[in-house]
């Protein structure tokens, strides 16, 4: 059996620790030190060969980009003699290039890298070739450098990336410059065409060390040459796929060095790349560097192995110490452990030593202070007296089971002070063996952990429920949720949710303060507990905001939702109870959403948004309502929800249309159209306003797309404009009041009308009621800005709305538009007839023009026209359509 270990004197291990500590400490900084020194030079020695390597392959960059220069220098001055006589002969007739052609051959003649040139008129075509007589009358000017010289006036020379021919599949560079005529204008361009593998011999005249490389690739990152030569499939035109180097160009770096793996033979190396100044190349130089720093690794091993023989000496000296210092410390430790003994039964900690049949042999006084037994009260008598009767006699034999089979035991435990109070305590229960193994005695150190519980109880009341009324919050509901779901795939059980909102909550706030709504939500808290059952969950979720969710209601969906029906109609009725808080009668009402949780494939989310979209439902409804979720009310969230998406995507994919509505005058003229906003979906066809106008508005996406009504309506004005058949037509365009109420609505109709070039006087913006319920004199300053153009305002949709006679008389109106509801039935209806009737006074006598909407019958027309109405608009003179069609009704009816 293990025998007891006896604690040291703290002072003596104290200082043992001390001296043992200062030893490691002293051997810890010196190595330390040791190491920083040798990572030091290590490191200047490798940043010294690092920059050396740059250097010499900035240096060897340098080389290459001066003769790269020196080539297309020479050639250029090839180019500039062709070019000064065609200025001087002019470009030669079709079918006659033989001078020029000579001249070709011989320019080609004197610079060997040039495989060939061409001149090429204005037009793009091929006037001559010094070899390749074949290419002659070929047109090029689809070409991008020829585009390039023909688009840019001050492009004079251009040098091109890796092209690739579809004669041969070789590859060339290409050289060109501009033909200008005596008067400057452009007259075409000469070419020349350069070969990589003049760049291929040039380097391999160069000569290259052990592990260096040097190539040549173009703006596009395509090879023209490398030495030294790679095998198949690597050759000129291979695409080079670095990362790293296009990161740098398009940072517009000019000169860099890299540290990366080659992409063409996969060997890492130190890379120095560099633009050639005015053209499309970049002369990259690497070094090996697996063989460049061979000679620092070796020189880092030798100082490696110096440091460790240095690191083993120094160890083997702190080890002799320590172990001289161990010796000193056993010669003093039986000393110390009399002293130890003695002072070690006094602790913080409660302490009870017991014989091996249970009776109580000693106690500490921390003992004394936890229970309130003294020494003389427990001596001699068995730890049962401590058992606080929480537990039953199984877990007392259960715990010394275990100290008899592993010596030990520990665990949170209840016992019993002397006035008879039971208290939780953390307790410690060993047991001492003699040398022979047989057990003499028990050990048992206990410490009260009452405010640890406290603690944590506290803890969990503030993470699991509502600190106001005490019932579960948000993350204890939704724990309960869980656990109903799966109990309800588990048994089969229905269960319920139901949402319940305050109506009116906020008044009770705002009016009597905050102190009395906290009292009114503490009080309805508790009525509402009272009425249910302790397997249901009552929480608070927000600020007059509670859920209930009720499990095992019953096997069928209907008659879950009837007892669910039942229990919330309980609650309501105990809400509306009136109730005294600070000498205030208070009687207050609530809505209630409701939600059969039926199975588990639905999630948590997906039932709480069932219930709130109920709940929302019983609000809309009036105040004191209850709604049941409707699987269609998900489906037309869904649906809201997709054609919101699509609509945020409709300006972008050009879906959206105009289509125009004649309005005439009492002739029947068209004087003027209507612009209407068509949906040209993908899969829906045409879709009217009526499906996204609300839509548009409450996303706010009526303002850009409000914007592009308006321009592409004043543009199609500016073009009828210039149209003798069209000249006389106004636009209407309704403008909603979240559109007009923007700060620069202004400035956006006046650039609008500066950038089309439409009429000002020609265009008419239509606005309804609701702009001037608030902010009249913000719209009726926008107004008189936007008359100062000449443009003209139409009230839409006339009494429908408050059809107030103040702003009527207030606002810089020309136009009232009666609404087509009125129009429809002003020969069947004396009150829609009268209405009419008295609208059209009243815009006489306020000097305003009026026309009639929706008119879809001669009798209507002739009603109208009797009474004072003479412009309509309506299905008798067309519908909306299309502005092919309307030009094409508009023109047959002024040709006949």
């Amino acid at each position: 059996m293990p025998q007891p270990v006896i604690p040291l004197s703290a002072d003596l291990a104290k200082k043992y620790r001390q001296q043992r500590h200062g030893a490691l400490t002293l051997y810890g900084v010196a190595m330390l030190l040791w190491l920083s020194i040798f990572a030091w030079l290590l490191y200047e020695q490798y940043r010294q060969e690092i920059h050396s390597l740059e250097t010499r392959n900035a240096a060897r960059a340098d080389v290459v980009t001066e003769w790269t220069q020196g080539v297309f220098a020479q050639s250029g001055q090839a180019l500039l003699g062709i070019a000064e006589l065609v200025e001087l002969q002019g470009m030669p007739a079709q079918g006659e290039p033989r001078v020029l052609q000579d001249a070709l051959r011989n320019r080609s003649r004197y610079v060997d890298w040039i495989n060939d040139i061409g001149v090429i008129d204005a037009e793009g075509i091929i006037q001559a070739s010094a070899l390749n007589t074949g290419q002659v009358g070929r047109d090029l000017s689809g070409s991008s450098f020829f585009q390039v010289f023909r688009d840019q006036e001050d492009r004079t020379e251009l040098v091109t990336p890796l092209y690739s021919t579809s004669n041969d599949d070789d590859y060339y560079l290409y050289q060109a410059r501009r033909l200008t005529r005596d008067n400057g204008d452009f007259n075409g361009i000469v070419v020349a065409s350069i070969s990589p593998a003049v760049f291929e011999r040039a380097l391999q005249r160069l000569g290259l060390s052990d592990g260096e490389s040097i190539a040549l690739v173009d703006g596009e990152l395509k090879l023209i040459a490398r030495l030294p030569a790679l095998d198949d499939p690597i050759t000129t035109g291979w695409q080079v796929d670095s990362p790293e180097t296009l990161a740098m160009i398009e940072q517009g770096a000019e000169k860099w060095s890299l540290q990366l793996i080659s992409p063409l033979d996969k060997r890492k190396r130190m890379f120095h790349m560099q633009w050639i100044e005015e053209l499309p190349l970049l002369v990259v130089v690497g070094e090996d560097l697996q063989l460049q720093l061979a000679g620092w690794r070796q020189r880092a091993g030798v100082l490696a192995g110096f440091m460790l023989l240095i690191a083993l000496l120094g160890a083997w000296g702190v080890r002799h110490y320590l172990n001289r210092l161990r010796f000193e410390h056993r010669l003093h430790q039986g000393e110390a452990e009399l002293r130890i003994s003695a002072t070690a039964f006094q602790t913080h900690l409660g302490m009870l030593i017991a014989d091996a049949q249970g009776r109580i042999l000693k106690v500490n006084e921390t003992f004394t202070r936890i229970t309130g037994y003294s020494e003389a009260d427990v001596v001699g008598k068995s730890t049962r007296m401590l058992n606080s009767g929480r537990h039953e006699a199984a877990f007392y034999r259960k715990i010394w089971r275990r100290v008899q089979s592993t010596g030990s035991w520990e665990g949170e435990i209840w016992n019993r002070r002397k006035n008879g109070d039971v208290f939780p305590e953390w307790l410690t229960i060993s047991a001492v063996y003699d040398p022979q193994g047989t057990l003499t005695h028990y050990v048992a150190t206990m410490s009260d952990i009452s405010e640890r519980k406290a603690a944590e109880q506290e803890i969990h009341q503030l993470a699991f429920y509502d600190p106001l009324t005490g019932l579960a919050n948000r993350r204890l509901f939704l724990d309960r949720m869980e656990a109903t779901l799966k109990e309800v795939t588990r048994h089969g059980r229905f269960g319920a949710l139901l949402f319940i909102d305050i109506d009116n909550f906020k008044q009770i706030n705002d009016t009597l303060g905050h102190y009395v709504g906290d009292q009114l939500l503490q009080h309805l808290g508790r009525l509402m507990g009272q009425m249910l059952r302790e397997t249901d969950t009552l929480a608070r979720l927000g600020s007059d905001e509670f859920a209930v969710l009720i499990g095992g209601m019953g096997k069928s969906r209907e008659h879950t939702a009837e007892l669910a029906e039942n229990i919330a109609q309980k609650l309501q009725d105990v809400i509306q109870q009136p109730i005294t808080i600070e000498d205030n009668l208070l009687s207050v009402t609530a809505s209630i959403g409701l939600t059969v949780v039926s199975d588990y494939a639905s999630s948590v989310d997906d039932y709480l948004q069932q219930a709130d979209m109920a709940l929302f439902q019983a609000k809309s409804s009036g105040r004191s309502a209850l709604s049941f979720f409707d699987p269609t009310m998900q489906a037309e969230l869904l649906a809201r929800v997709r054609l919101e998406n699509e609509l945020r995507q409709a300006l972008a994919n050009e879906e959206w249309r105009l289509h125009y509505q004649p309005q005439v005058d009492q002739d029947g003229r068209c004087i003027g159209v209507e612009a209407l906003l068509r949906w040209e979906h993908p899969e829906r066809g045409l879709v009217t306003p009526d499906v996204f106008i609300h839509l548009l508005e409450s996303t706010e996406l009526i303002n850009p797309v409000g914007d592009w009504v308006l321009e592409t309506a004043c543009r199609q004005l500016a073009q009828w404009a210039r149209q003798p058949a069209f000249a006389k037509l106004s636009v209407a365009v309704n403008v909603s009041a979240l559109q007009f109420r923007q700060v620069d609505f202004v400035g956006k109709v006046e650039a609008i009308l500066q950038r089309t070039g439409a009429p000002c006087h020609k265009l008419k913006l239509e606005v309804t009621e609701s702009l001037f319920v608030e902010a009249r004199d913000d719209a009726r300053e926008k107004m008189l800005r936007l008359k100062q153009h000449g443009v003209r305002f139409a009230l839409d949709d006339y009494g429908t709305g408050y059809s107030s006679l103040a702003y009527l008389a207030h606002l810089p109106l020309d136009q009232l538009k009666i609404d087509k509801s009125f129009v429809q039935q002003v020969i069947e209806s004396k009150a829609n007839a009268a209405i009419v009737e008295s609208t059209i006074a009243l815009a006489k006598s306020l000097s305003l023009e009026v026309i009639a909407e929706g008119v879809a019958s001669d009798a209507q027309q002739t009603w109208l026209l009797s009474h004072g109405c003479r412009t309509y608009q309506g299905h008798r003179y067309g519908q909306p359509m299309p502005l092919a069609a309307l030009e094409t009704q508009l023109t047959t009816e002024h040709a006949s």
